[in-house]
């Protein structure tokens, strides 16, 4: 996935969630959550400088340039960039920390089952 694809969210600073908001594509997450944001499949997910993620984080690649406060389950990567904190558990096959990154919290590096094509 890549921001040039046809399918991108952008959800903006100032916007407010609770509860869970569900993407399936390339996503920047620049405004507040406390729940869940759940990707899909092949999802890459970017929480901006300005993002604040309070709760849980599920997707396939997730970037982290701003805050998040509670779990991140990534089944490719997750990658906490120099503006990034992160405190929680993070639980994927490839964490990252960059230079000036933060993380508090408790790591494990697995891998995950592939989702069901649905052949049998």
């Amino acid at each position: 996935m890549s921001p040039e694809s046809d399918n991108v969210n952008l959800i903006t600073a100032g916007s407010r969630f609770e509860g869970t908001v569900e993407f399936d594509s390339f996503t920047r997450f620049e405004g507040y959550i406390q729940g869940v944001l759940k990707g899909g499949a092949g999802s890459e997910l970017i929480v901006g400088e300005n993002g604040v993620i309070e709760g849980k984080v599920e997707g396939d690649t997730i970037i982290v340039d701003g805050f998040v406060r509670g779990d991140i389950r990534a089944t490719s990567k997750v990658v906490i960039t120099g503006t990034g904190r992160v405190v929680g558990e993070i639980r994927s096959p490839s964490p990252s920390i960059e230079f000036g990154g933060y993380f508090d919290g408790k790591c494990a590096m697995e891998q995950f089952a592939a989702a069901p094509t649905g052949n049998t």
